[in-house]
């Protein structure tokens, strides 16, 4: 699907809106969409005219008198029914199941859109949003798209039924069609009138969706948590609390939609009989008189301009929904920037980065920064380790450096080159392994591939380096094994390392690899033997790792030490043992700790 096209005005007729949308993410298959629209088209006209004036013919036949000259056009033309109805479907249903088909792959299409600009969305965009408000638009904003794709042929069966109702009217009186005209364009008044009322509520009612399904979704999603601390009742309260919250706006939105229906009903009523009595005026001293097919004619159509305008209201008050539903996703779609999910890579032959000059806060400009003045380099195949307190900075900076977080200042060279993005130039050649381990409710080898394809051996190079693929044999069902079965009872430091596996194969075609105490709960022994591995497995990949267990400092090439936001001192493990009195301080402190717990 092309990036270029515009999304329609929020502005738009619910009708031009969604065939808009749907036209956009039909990419790729819009031959067929204007294929099924055409045959639907076809499918109509041959259902509501050639089939009312075959009966209309027998009636008038009929009338005339059942004689054996007669009987046998009324038989020819009975015959003629079914053959039309044959026709109806003939067109009818293939559309359908080109229409339905096409439902299908738009939907996937928005979905996929939707999901893969907020996936290149900033850290900071996500922290400050509930995931459950993003997840509900974007089911609900398919979903509504999905509902109109698959129903379109409903608006053009009773653009149709409209047209040819209208056109046979003008055939037996101008007068009739003139008042029809007038009676359409009353209805459509009085349904956007109304409309324009139940848009802004039911954009009101879905903000409320939203943020009842984002509590609900806090509320799963962290129930340990509520259980440990026992607040079932009133985490339970405050949600039914939200879910009534909607009720008197949905009241007044449902009053309001039944008297839309009220006036619609009175309006095409009072147009019937109106119609009915002019032409029976008119024609009640003609010379043909009265003719009952006639009369039959201009009942089911003047009725059907009203049942048209009857479903058109039903059906446009569905069409409303969607569209606010579609809306509500859209507003994610608005904040979407330009490009892909394969851009923004290092050179193939980088050799060295430099980073200069990068400052960085979690407030706003004028307030204390975190980071202040960072100066660093990074050599293709380095191995380099940030070290310092807890609080000084070294996570913070990992995640500035995927990209996570925008650096207030920084300049980024590659080889000499500056970079004008900074990080996110580069961002998709740096993958960042994280200290918790969050695993899916699903089976140990999707936790790993996260549903992707691999090779099993493949899968396996890399629960090896993770020090895991022993723990995972014994398994119950081995890699098929659900992480929440029975039997199944991960450690902290076991879950960890299985979560570094698929940390590490995410690392697979990167350039840079920043890891984050992703071993913190590991044992002394598997913690030094997971380090030797990955550098062995990444020799040509530049790695930092944010150490907390000093004893792993001898594995790297260099050293940087952090202190309240800033480096402290760089160099090798001798020479900072040498010059930095915080580091040999921090360094005997960690040897102690080892000591006494050996």
């Amino acid at each position: 699907m092309t990036t270029k096209e515009t999304s329609p005005k929020p502005g738009s007729n619910p009708v031009t809106y969604l065939f808009r949308m749907l036209w956009r993410y039909s990419d790729g298959n819009r031959r067929n969409v204007v294929i099924y629209w055409c045959m639907f088209v076809a499918a109509n006209t041959l259902d509501y005219l050639a089939i009312p004036f075959l009966m209309a013919m027998v009636m008038d036949k009929v009338a005339e008198g059942v004689t054996a000259a007669t009987l046998s056009a009324i038989v020819i033309l009975l015959i003629l029914k079914p053959l039309a109805e044959i026709g109806f479907w003939a067109f009818h249903g293939p559309a359908r199941v080109i229409e339905r088909l096409n439902a299908f792959k738009a939907k996937a299409n928005y979905r996929a859109h939707l999901l893969k600009g907020v996936m290149k969305f900033p850290m900071a965009w996500h922290t400050d949003r509930q995931s459950g408000d993003t997840i509900d638009r974007i089911e609900k904003g398919t979903q509504g798209l999905n509902n109109f794709a698959e129903s379109s042929f409903e608006v053009i069966s009773l653009t149709i039924r409209l047209i040819v109702s209208v056109c046979v009217l003008a055939y037996f009186s101008l007068v009739s069609a003139a008042i029809a005209a007038i009676m359409i364009a009353i209805s459509t008044w009085i349904t956007l009138r109304f409309d324009r009322v139940l848009i802004a509520q039911y954009k009101k009612l879905n903000h409320q969706e939203n943020r009842i399904s984002a509590s609900v979704f806090d509320a799963i999603s962290n129930i340990t948590t509520v259980i440990i601390l026992r607040v079932e009742k009133l985490i339970f309260e405050a949600i039914v609390r939200k879910i009534c919250q909607p009720y008197s706006l949905f009241k007044k939105n449902a009053v309001i939609n039944e008297l839309k229906w009220f006036l619609i009903n009175m309006v095409s009523t009072a147009m019937a009989v109106v119609i009915l009595i002019i032409y029976i005026r008119q024609n009640v001293h003609s010379s043909e008189g009265v003719l009952v097919g006639n009369i039959y004619l201009l009942i089911r159509y003047v009725e059907q301009i009203g049942e048209v305008f009857y479903h058109f209201t039903r059906i446009y008050g569905d069409l409303v929904q969607y569209q606010s539903k579609v809306m509500n996703a859209e507003e994610l779609a608005e904040q979407f920037k330009p490009g892909n999910l394969t851009n923004h890579k290092l050179p193939v032959n980088w050799q060295t980065i430099e980073v200069r000059d990068l400052s960085f806060s979690y407030h706003n400009e004028t307030a204390e920064p975190h980071l202040s003045r960072i100066a660093f380099s990074l050599a293709r195949g380095e191995h380099v380790a940030f070290v310092g307190e807890s609080g000084s900075g070294k996570t913070t900076l990992l995640k500035i450096m995927r990209g996570l977080y925008q650096p207030l200042e920084l300049r980024l060279t590659v080889d000499g080159k500056r970079l004008s993005d900074g990080f996110d130039g580069i961002c998709r050649d740096i993958t960042l392994v994280p200290q918790n381990p969050e695993l899916f409710t699903t089976t140990i080898l999707e936790n790993i591939t996260l549903g992707a394809d691999y090779d099993p051996a493949k899968v396996r190079q890399y629960t090896d380096m993770a020090c895991i693929t022993d723990v995972i044999d014994k398994l119950p069902r081995a890699f098929e094994s659900s992480v929440n079965e029975k039997g199944v009872n991960l450690s902290g430091g076991q879950q960890q390392r299985l979560a570094l596996a698929r940390g590490l194969l995410a690392c697979e075609g990167k350039s840079i690899v920043l890891l984050d105490e992703p071993t913190s709960s590991v044992d002394p022994a598997n913690e030094i033997r997971i380090h030797q591995n990955i550098f062995k497995a990444f020799k040509d990949k530049a790695i930092i790792s944010s150490v907390h267990r000093l004893y792993l400092l001898p594995l790297f090439d260099r050293i940087v030490m952090l202190k309240e936001g800033k480096i402290l001192a760089t160099g090798t493990l001798e020479h900072l043992l040498a010059i930095c009195p915080e580091f040999k301080e921090l360094w005997e402190q960690c040897s102690e700790q080892d000591n006494s717990t050996n």
